[in-house]
């Protein structure tokens, strides 16, 4: 599995910190121009919401969870309907639009920003880039630890003593991300923490499962990327 890209199917369960180098600065405009571009071509091609009375909602919330059904048993997906005491009214779609997003879903991946920036263990952030098909969005993950200085390494040097939290929230872009577990494994003799974190994404009406691993590195002064 790849470091800085990281794939992960719905089965399984599934912004950047730039520097202060001049060229990281130089290549902003260029990523804005990019997303203004992603941004209107979502608009473009984003279905009309339908205007539905009670009882039509009733009828297409029961045909939207036969179509997550079908597709999960076709595609091994996780999806889930939620309530729908939850559904706002840009939720509710012309069926086959509603499956059409529903498959965009379908092949996902995410990408761990690298932090460029050492910062203290107190609260350390990681940025990840959740991608379905054409649509991106930056989870927040922040990490709170504690180090230590070893003298077990010649010349001594900080290493991680304990984890004390992690959260993470959605940073940009829609839909809505819940948090349910994470698993920490300290690792290469404490200079590393690997973290599997699972949580469930939440964007028109339906939930999916997925699962993100990260890593925090100690350096040997106890700064934190």
């Amino acid at each position: 599995m790849l470091k800085r890209y990281l794939l992960t199917s719905i089965v399984v369960g599934a912004i950047f910190l730039t520097g202060c180098e001049n060229d990281d600065k130089a290549a902003l405009p260029l990523s804005t121009s990019v997303d203004k571009q992603i941004i209107a071509m979502e608009s473009v091609m984003a279905p009309v919401p339908l205007v539905l009375t009670l009882p039509q909602k009733e009828y297409y919330y029961k045909e939207y969870s036969a179509i997550v059904n079908k597709l999960n048993e076709e595609y091994g997906t996780g999806f889930k309907l939620d309530p729908i005491t939850t559904f706002s009214a840009n939720y509710w779609l012309e069926l086959k639009d509603f499956e059409d997003m529903l498959k965009g879903r379908i092949d996902t991946s995410y990408v761990v920003v690298d932090n460029k920036e050492v910062f203290s263990p107190v609260k350390v952030p990681k940025f990840v880039e959740l991608h379905m098909g054409a649509h991106r969005t930056i989870i927040r993950v922040d990490g709170s630890f504690d180090t230590q200085l070893s003298m077990d390494i010649p010349g001594g040097r900080q290493l991680f003593s304990v984890m004390h939290s992690l959260s993470s929230k959605i940073e940009q872009g829609k839909g809505y991300w819940t948090q349910t577990r994470y698993d920490p494994s300290i690792k290469d003799h404490g200079s590393a923490y690997n973290i599997a974190i699972g949580g469930y994404y939440s964007y028109n009406g339906v939930s999916s499962p997925h699962i993100i691993e990260i890593e925090y590195y100690c350096n040997i002064h106890g700064g934190i990327t």
